[in-house]
């Protein structure tokens, strides 16, 4: 269309933009409005004294075809021009600021070319080349950018490619090196795939604050036809030791529809897990769950890796690397329990099994009379369940058994729905004749935790405890969530469950809350009877609830061999799950897990006094060690857009994984302490979303009055460049009285008048 248009009209539509249309007329403004009229009376008057067999209607086609002609003549009488801006030569910079990061090693150009190769060629300086034009017009300033930019002499190559690309920052490093040196614009040679911008539409409003155009020059494919990207792993930060690590793998497929490839998890060389999966196609993003066991305390770097298929395109980003933290800790859980139950007795025995869990146990004897187990001291829990949130809150999980809601003072039983919401403590709800509805625990602030609801919408519905037998079975999410992942093949897992004893008295429920996710149903011995949820979970607050609705599941231990450890995997997983995600008071982590090593690393600590107050006036102090031994010392300030949050930022000199330790005080008090891992490395987060990003470009191009070039089209950029008014620039006169659309007009006019009126004898 741009061909045609420079036919028609002599130039590029650009000069169009940033021009504008003049007459040169032999003589004064006035008379050219004169010569209008007077063509226009002319033609009117040619036709309107023709008579005869005419009609109308043709007479005034003739007339307007007559003082069209008239006109066009007069127009090119009066000898336009087009007033066009242009720099005057060696007055302006024109900045070159080209791609360093890994993703220009993808090899998508004609032949299998890198796209740093085309880039080069490009900016390579040579006879009749690009640099080699913009040369004679402009002062040149090189910059090359991933993450940020710098100024160099030239194209220069470079040895280590940048972990990821930030065109806002390098962009406004670009136009700060200029200050108020007049800027014809800036040319930008890169795939697009940023990774790190935050305020587009700022560096936007920046560029054409101060007038500057950006020239994008887009390398790469827009699109990759057959390719496996490995999106997004999720997995917990961290875990306690001994746990089985649930992750969630976000799989985008170009290409391969119902194609099976097969998913790997590995430590170093090791493998963990792995499994087939079936890709999905046409660009979408299909999940994929996949457990596997943790290693020893400490900081593990695990690797998730999707085979890549034969005709792949592009396989570096078929992995993730992610950075879990292994802890060798013992949260507390208190369990609170109204009656001498089996299950509590099996429970307590089961997690003292588990050195990473101490249950702390609080059994009613008789009114006012209470069993310890598990306390730290006499003093502990010495007038019953916790009536002050700093004792409560010092639990990780809290367990309730088959005691009733009357047990407790309504303040209680707010203070446990502050424990999940505010706290971000886990809680259990065991089964039982006091349990539930059966309990008492409907309209208390409990039953809004609660996953399950629990009171019936309608009367013919039973709200009574059922005496009844079933057998546990796992829904779809439940044969891979880590609770009821008994064994990490899946074959083993399903049958482990299958063959799991009956169980026998259910807590009857009426429907499952938005947003919860059942484990397990119960499935009674006759077929006709009704499926009831007998595990289920939702997020509540900041944690999260969990409703096991029957209090028999010890025959799982009773009625299996001894040797089977069915029964004491699943209390050991349960209480594993409840504490996961519980925060300590004191908490320090980083916004990834991983980072390259020509980035800052944002850390973040957050600081709540014992009761999950936040603290917006604690003394912060964050340490950093490095894997050399080397510790930095960061004060970390108040981050005033959250309650309690405190940050810094480090910048990294060596790889490998890192600590950060954090300490708060609150005058001469200690408020808490606590550390986490980040690791510093290469990655290959630059290969992901890799393709040529030509809208995010365009988009830079055309909000700053530049323009978009594929690198065939970029013949024309010079010229481009030297049509802008940035106060260095003069005016240059361009006419365009013979431009061909003119003449085409021009004699078209003539033509279709004398065809008019060869048609009505009028020639």
């Amino acid at each position: 269309m741009e061909f045609i248009f420079e036919f028609l009209f002599k130039y590029r539509p650009l000069l169009y933009d940033r021009g504008t249309v003049s007459f040169r007329p032999p003589w004064p403004p006035h008379v050219t409005w004169l010569l209008a009229v007077a063509a226009v009376a002319v033609a009117l008057f040619t036709y309107l004294k023709v008579r005869g067999d005419v009609p109308i209607g043709w007479r005034i086609l003739l007339s307007s075809l007559r003082g069209m002609s008239l006109l066009v003549v007069l127009l090119l009488l009066t000898q336009p021009v087009l007033l066009v801006p242009s720099v005057i030569p060696q007055k302006s910079f024109v900045a070159l600021a080209y791609d360093t990061s890994r993703s220009m090693e993808i090899r998508d150009g004609a032949g299998g070319r890198p796209r740093l190769d085309i880039e080069g060629e490009l900016l390579k300086p040579g006879p009749a080349s690009m640099i080699e034009a913009l040369g004679r017009r402009f002062k040149l300033r090189y910059f090359r950018f991933a993450g940020s930019a710098e100024r160099v002499g030239g194209y220069e190559e470079v040895k280590r490619r940048g972990g990821q690309t930030n065109l806002e920052r390098s962009l406004d490093t670009v136009l700060g090196e200029f200050a108020n040196a007049p800027v014809a614009g800036i040319i930008l040679l890169t795939d697009g795939a940023d990774n790190r911008s935050v305020d587009l539409p700022g560096l936007i409003a920046r560029l054409r604050a101060r007038r500057v155009p950006l020239y994008a020059i887009g390398i790469g494919s827009p699109s990759i036809t057959r390719d496996i990207e490995l999106v997004q792993v999720s997995a917990p930060r961290r875990v306690l030791k001994d746990s089985i690590i649930d992750a969630t793998l976000s799989v985008r497929t170009t290409g391969g529809a119902g194609r099976k490839s097969r998913l790997v998890v590995r430590e170093g060389e090791r493998e963990l897990r792995s499994a087939e999966v079936t890709l999905g196609n046409g660009g979408e993003v299909k999940s994929h769950r996949v457990t596997f066991p943790s290693g020893p305390a400490g900081a593990h770097v695990y690797s998730f890796r999707i085979e890549p298929l034969p005709d792949e395109q592009m396989i570096e980003n078929n992995g993730q690397d992610i950075l879990i933290e292994v802890e060798d800790s013992q949260p507390q859980i208190l369990y609170v329990e109204g009656e001498p139950r089996w299950v509590f007795g099996f429970m307590r025995r089961a997690a003292e099994k588990d050195k990473n869990i101490r249950l702390v146990t609080l059994l009613r004897q008789a009114t006012g009379k209470f069993l310890r187990q598990g306390v730290e001291s006499s003093s502990t829990l010495e007038k019953g369940f916790p009536a002050d949130a700093r004792e409560l809150f010092g639990y990780k999980a809290l367990v309730a058994g088959s005691v009733e809601a009357s047990f407790f003072s309504f303040e209680q039983l707010r203070l446990i729905s502050e424990f999940v919401s505010r706290r971000g403590g886990g809680f259990l709800m065991l089964g039982g004749r006091s349990s539930f509805a059966q309990g008492g625990y409907a309209s208390t602030p409990v039953e809004d935790l609660l996953p399950l609801v629990i009171r019936p919408d309608r009367a013919t519905e039973s709200a009574g405890f059922q005496e009844l037998e079933f057998k546990a079975r796992l829904t779809p999410y439940g044969l891979e969530h880590p609770v009821t992942r008994i064994s990490v093949d899946d074959t083993t897992n399903r049958r482990r469950w299958e063959d799991a004893p009956m169980l026998h008295g259910l807590n009857p429920t009426f429907g499952v809350k938005a947003g919860a996710t059942v484990l397990a149903t119960a499935a009674p011995r006759e077929a006709t009877g009704q499926m009831r949820s007998l595990l289920a979970f939702q997020r509540f607050g900041r944690g999260r609830s969990m409703a096991l609705t029957t209090g028999s599941v010890w025959r799982w231990r009773m009625e299996m061999d001894h040797r089977d450890d069915f029964h004491d995997l699943f209390w050991r997983q349960l209480l594993r799950w409840l504490v996961a995600e519980a925060p300590d008071p004191v908490s320090v982590g980083s916004s990834r897990h991983s980072f390259s090593l020509d980035e800052a690393v944002a850390i973040t600590a957050e600081v709540r006094d014992a009761d999950f107050t936040p603290l917006n006036n604690a003394r912060v102090i964050l340490r950093v060690k490095a894997p050399s031994g080397q510790e930095v010392v960061l004060p970390a300030g108040w981050d005033t857009s959250k309650e309690g949050f405190y940050s810094a930022a480090f910048k990294p000199i060596e790889e490998g994984i890192h600590q950060v330790s954090v300490e708060a005080s609150a005058g001469d008090r200690s408020v808490g302490r606590s550390s986490s891992y980040f690791r510093i490395g290469d990655s290959n987060e630059e290969y992901h979303g890799a393709r040529m990003n030509a809208d995010l470009l365009r988009l830079l191009a055309k909000e700053t009055g530049g323009r978009y070039y594929a690198p065939h089209e970029a013949g024309t950029l010079v010229e481009d460049v030297s049509y802008v008014d940035n106060g260095a620039s003069q005016i240059e006169e361009k006419a365009i009285w013979d431009m061909p659309f003119l003449f085409l007009l021009l004699s078209g006019a003539i033509c279709t008048e004398w065809i008019v009126r060869k048609k009505w004898g009028l020639a």
